[in-house]
């Protein structure tokens, strides 16, 4: 009887009055209008703000068949483009652009300038693709590389910020952005970019060689030695090596030093520079090592005041004879050098040294030359009363 009952509850529930299906059926219809009308309000908006982004806001003044037009004949001049046929592909874009300016013609318009060897239109071209989008990464990254080239690194730093503002993780653009710094001057924000390439890159030799080099101009050896070294780990490059020696002989590192100069004379035997950098440590070498014989040594008994108008007569005696003989070196304008020598009894030349270096090694080679092509020289005076004669002798090259 329960279960009778609930049967007739529900039996009872569901001989309610419906609702009309008249009524039904027209509410679907009027759901599906309006889901069919918001559906094509996107659909133009979406076609709207694409081709508006293409094209430019002229596009609201331009006939579809038109814009039709314009879209094929930037078709048609890729193909060209593919196919090699440049002079057709130029002609084409410039069909479509005097339709409708588009940054994607420009573009192709400069890179075929440029392949054509006219960087004048190929930059003009460029130029005008960004005035339409200002963050072009292409656009910007050719310009700042045709700049680049004609070292107009002013130009080329402005294009390759905003280039690698585009890809801030292309270490190719940041390289080529930093060495645009650094030949600008701004060292500071091209150290700031190559350090960016080193931490993707620990082992970048061009960014090693770039911040050593940096250093090295500021005289900063120090800093500049680590990334030298970091450099040459990966690659050898002679002129890294000698900047890197000069580190080392500046920071009085000479065995370094020489070791890398014979190091760039294995692999280049004629190299001037690393010759000349040798030489000069070597000889630096050779005084510190003379200095602390000399301060070994005991110190001599105190002999009795030379007689003084003797000493000027033979001074003077000798003085033509080595400037005579002396043949200064080309570049050698407002150099000094000073040269210790000792005559004995019998005027024989038994020790000739650099007293003060002048800088330049040549410079001081000269010297030292001329005292050797004076001897013998002539006997000392009996009243000077000294069996040798220790005389520094100054050669000044100074042309007014």
């Amino acid at each position: 009887m329960q279960f009778k009952k609930e049967f007739d509850i529900d039996k009872d529930f569901f001989l309610e009055k419906p609702i009309r299906p008249k009524k039904r059926k027209v509410a679907i219809k009027v759901f599906l209008v309006v889901m069919f009308l918001t559906f094509v309000a996107l659909c133009v908006s979406a076609f709207s703000f694409n081709f508006n982004t293409r094209f430019g806001k002229k596009i609201l003044a331009i006939a579809p068949k038109n814009l039709k037009d314009a879209q094929q004949l930037y078709f048609d001049a890729i193909r060209y483009y593919d196919e090699g046929n440049n002079e057709k592909a130029i002609e084409y874009l410039n069909k479509q652009l005097s339709i409708v300016d588009d940054p994607d013609a420009y573009i192709y318009l400069a890179k075929i300038y440029l392949e054509e060897g006219n960087q004048t239109l190929a930059i003009a071209n460029f130029e005008k693709a960004i005035e339409f989008n200002p963050d072009s990464y292409e656009a910007n990254y050719e310009l700042g590389k045709i700049y680049f080239s004609l070292n107009d690194y002013k130009n080329a730093s402005k294009y390759l910020t905003q280039a690698s503002k585009s890809q801030i993780d292309n270490l190719e653009v940041l390289s080529l952005t930093a060495q645009a710094y650094k030949l600008r001057g701004m060292a500071d924000d091209a150290i700031v970019l190559f350090e960016k390439i080193l931490e993707s890159e620990p082992q970048n030799v061009l960014a090693n060689s770039q911040i050593g080099e940096i250093y090295f101009q500021k005289m900063e050896y120090k800093k500049a030695v680590s990334y030298f070294e970091d450099s040459l780990l990966y690659s050898f490059d002679e002129n890294i090596a000698l900047k890197l020696a000069k580190c080392y002989f500046e920071l009085n590192k000479f065995d370094s030093s020489v070791n890398l100069c014979n190091e760039i004379l294995e692999e280049n035997k004629d190299n001037k520079a690393a010759q000349s950098l040798k030489r000069t440590i070597e000889f630096k070498m050779s005084s510190q090592q003379q200095s602390q014989i000399e301060a070994k040594k005991p110190q001599e008994v105190k002999q009795e005041p030379i007689n003084k108008e003797v000493l000027d007569s033979y001074i003077k005696d000798i003085e033509v004879s080595i400037k005579t003989n002396w043949t200064p070196p080309v570049g050698s304008n407002l150099k000094k050098a000073s040269v210790k020598f000792t005559v004995n009894k019998e005027g024989e030349l038994i020790n000739n040294q650099i007293y003060s270096s002048s800088g330049l090694v040549e410079f001081d080679k000269s010297a030292l030359d001329a005292i050797e092509l004076s001897k013998p020289f002539p006997p000392l005076p009996d009243k000077l009363n000294r069996e040798t004669l220790d005389i520094i002798f100054t050669f000044d090259f100074n042309i007014q």
